[in-house]
């Protein structure tokens, strides 16, 4: 008898990463050919019957549903729907994401309902890697993203005027603008500076706490990308390997450019930093068009 945790693709989720863990992905819709390509959620009818059939598999354990966010999709309420069928042994999350930060809470969540958690434990591990998580995204082109309804007409308005090249965070379920830029090359480096945040952050807060640090995993996705995006996690790896020696050395860390950040040394413990390659789901990548690399960062419990 176990809990059971399910997704959907807009989640990223490799499936052996998902087969590992217990995790079940249930794919989200998709229709039509090139520019007339969409997307749909997932209905509450379908998420019931799988809903149930977990149900059945784990001894009525619970289910715990991570599904993309509601800002960007009807799935999320549909599955709060089916889930009102059966007395609150399924816990539907209000994600507000997308992408590996989604996948990276599933597989947190699998993991401790595979040690034995009860529903609130398993929950619980999921909730705080969602916390956790951020995801970065650039776009070759915005018009997959204007065509689906995902960017704000000022944004759509600036970008295309001003011919930059934006970073997109997707926070509280929506896409802002995060950074703005002229060429990928110095997207790239903000996303590799993004990403150093994210672990010095870490190994601060820690230090100040008096823990060790949490793990800092890293997926970074692509859409048709795939050289961009092994070069940009070549360069996320080398960036923590040059961060790692300069803590050592007590010497000032660097930005994504090579440049120093004065006054900036490190001594704290700095955490373990694992990466993954992905695709974007066929379900994202309708809306980001091709050439679209995005990343997601999250902590997890290091073991």
């Amino acid at each position: 008898m176990t809990v059971h945790v399910v997704t959907d693709s807009s989640s990223c989720l490799p499936a052996e990463a998902a087969q590992r863990a217990g995790v079940t992905v249930l794919p989200l819709h998709t229709s039509g050919e090139d520019e007339e390509r969409s997307t749909a959620g997932l209905g509450s009818l379908e998420l019931a019957a799988a809903y149930a059939r977990l149900l059945e598999r784990g001894g009525d354990e619970g289910v715990v549903a991570i599904h993309v966010s509601k800002e960007l999709s009807a799935t999320w309420s549909n599955a709060v729907t089916a889930a009102g069928v059966f007395d609150h042994t399924v816990k539907v999350l209000d994600t507000q994401s997308a992408g590996m930060v989604l996948g990276f809470a599933a597989v947190r969540a699998g993991e401790v309902a595979q040690a034995g958690g009860d529903l609130e434990e398993v929950e619980a591990a999921a909730r705080a890697v969602i916390h956790s998580g951020n995801t970065w995204l650039y776009v070759h082109k915005l018009e997959a993203l204007r065509r689906g309804g995902r960017l704000s007409t000022g944004q759509r308005l600036l970008s295309t005027a001003l011919a930059i090249k934006p970073i997109l965070h997707l926070g509280e379920g929506r896409l802002d603008l995060a950074a703005k830029t002229r060429t990928r090359a110095k997207a790239f480096d903000k996303l590799v500076d993004m990403v150093r945040t994210v672990v010095v952050g870490e190994a601060e807060h820690a230090a100040s706490v008096g823990e060790s640090p949490r793990v800092v995993l890293v997926a970074i996705h692509d859409s048709e990308a795939v050289e961009a995006a092994d070069a940009l996690r070549d360069r996320m790896v080398d960036m923590i390997a040059a961060v790692r020696e300069e803590a050592a050395g007590g010497g000032a860390r660097r930005d994504g450019g090579g440049k120093k950040d004065e006054g900036a040394g490190l001594s704290s413990e700095l955490p373990r930093v694992e990466f993954m390659r992905v695709k974007l789901s066929a379900a994202v990548a309708v809306h980001t068009g091709p050439g679209a690399v995005a990343v997601s960062t999250a902590l997890v419990p290091a073991e």
